[in-house]
């Protein structure tokens, strides 16, 4: 019987979000002094924003290995897809706008 946690939408959807709540963590952890946008602004001159990025995906891994371990091999997919995604992102906001 297929899971109904075992779909490709579910994953990628978790792949996007665990990011974006990692981010609001590490600001509000450590940079609960500064605006959020003016928090975006410091990391873009600093040139610091493509890093913090990549370090949000890290959570990631977590998600992707315990749908591995749960056997959800197409939330695992999905996981992974929205890691590829985030990270061709970061690398365009690294490249071609910082």
């Amino acid at each position: 019987m297929k899971s109904k946690f075992d779909r490709l939408s579910l994953g990628f959807f978790l792949g996007i979000i665990v990011p974006i709540i990692t981010l609001i963590v590490v600001y509000f952890a450590r940079f609960e002094t500064y605006t959020f946008p003016s928090f975006i602004r410091t990391l873009v001159a600093l040139h610091a924003l493509p890093a913090l990025l990549s370090l949000t995906v890290i959570p990631n891994l977590l998600v992707f290995f315990i749908f591995i371990w749960t056997n959800h091999l197409y939330a695992a997919r999905g996981v992974l897809g929205a890691t590829i995604v985030a990270a061709l992102i970061i690398m365009l906001i690294k490249y071609l706008i910082v």
